[in-house]
């Protein structure tokens, strides 16, 4: 019951925020206001999330190549004299630690 309200509630922010948004980019565009808010604070908010979509991208951009060539750290390793196991037998929890 609890997972069903919280989906419904994250479900509704969402539609919120959509129907917001499409309400902010339509206002926008029709009082001109992409390159200038005339005071507008929809206009700013638009014009401050039009530079906050540029800087995570270029900072994303940036930092990929940097990223990616980081060695990955794996939580799953093997450990190879640990295990003694038979391949015979069937799988125990102490043969997988």
């Amino acid at each position: 019951m609890k997972t069903t309200g919280r989906s419904l509630v994250t479900m509704g922010l969402a539609l919120y925020l959509l129907c917001f948004s499409a309400f902010a980019l339509y206002h926008v565009y029709a009082e001109n206001e992409l390159t200038d808010s005339h005071g507008c604070q929809i206009g700013d908010w638009v014009q401050h999330a039009q530079v906050m979509v540029f800087i995570v991208v270029f900072v994303s951009t940036a930092l990929a190549p940097i990223l990616l060539s980081l060695p990955r750290f794996t939580f799953f390793y093997h450990r190879p004299f640990q295990s003694t196991a038979s391949l015979r037998g069937p799988p125990s929890l102490f043969a997988l630690l």
